[in-house]
């Protein structure tokens, strides 16, 4: 592990472009914690949370996969940025190489589908809009009436142990069933993680370009 003490100073001098640094900074830092909280309840929980199990991957599949969207306009930014442009230049070929192929799911790109139907949908419709949500949660609703289904909803005395299942179903419906098209029956993690595969595969692309071409960046 290594660190670099960076100069806000430097930072001001470099002007606008160093906003869209630190936006790549956010989307690193923020998609990095959901990765990883949800490695953290893909494991064996206690009795107590492994009723939280299956809701809380969902969650954090929604809040990376928006993250990540989000930070892929970012990405078009700095494609608006020479001097930005210049340092991707200088970076690794395997830099430019992660840096090319997160190119080709921009808009136009060869990709561009794949983040749009897997990614896009959730980040508007359910990642973190709930008032866009709401059409697609009454649809989820009538199909689970009409086959006379029932969740459950539980309060305790601590705040983790509240739990309202039926959300969960609901979440479940709406974007394994829906908006990914993982066909319906039993929960069925290993097809929603071939899903959530790909998407993976453009979060290390991003990672792996935004951690060299920042490190250069914060050079004195």
């Amino acid at each position: 592990m290594t660190s670099r003490y960076v100069p806000f100073d430097l930072l001001r001098r470099r002007g606008r472009s160093s906003a869209t640094v630190v936006k790549l900074m956010m989307a690193c830092n923020d998609m990095s914690l959901a990765n990883q909280t949800l490695a953290d309840w893909k494991k064996e929980q206690p009795p107590r949370r492994r009723t939280r199990a299956f809701g809380a991957r969902i969650y954090f599949l929604r809040m990376q996969f928006g993250h990540l969207y989000e930070g892929l306009k970012v990405i078009n930014e700095l494609q608006q940025d020479s001097a930005l442009l210049a340092i991707v230049g200088d970076c690794d070929p395997e830099t430019q190489r992660s840096y090319h192929e997160l190119l080709t799911y921009q808009k136009g790109g060869a990709k561009h589908a794949v983040l749009r139907d897997l990614a896009g949908k959730v980040r508007h419709n359910i990642g973190f809009h709930y008032a866009q949500a709401g059409t697609l949660i009454e649809r989820a609703i009538d199909n689970f009436a009409e086959r006379g289904k029932t969740s459950s909803v539980t309060r305790a005395d601590t705040a983790p142990d509240w739990h309202f299942e039926l959300a969960d179903v609901v979440v479940d419906q709406v974007i394994c069933r829906g908006l990914w098209g993982v066909s319906p029956g039993t929960r069925d993690l290993e097809k929603i993680d071939e899903v959530a595969m790909k998407i993976h595969k453009l979060f290390l692309s991003f990672m792996d370009f935004c951690g060299e071409f920042i490190w250069r960046y914060c050079k004195s």
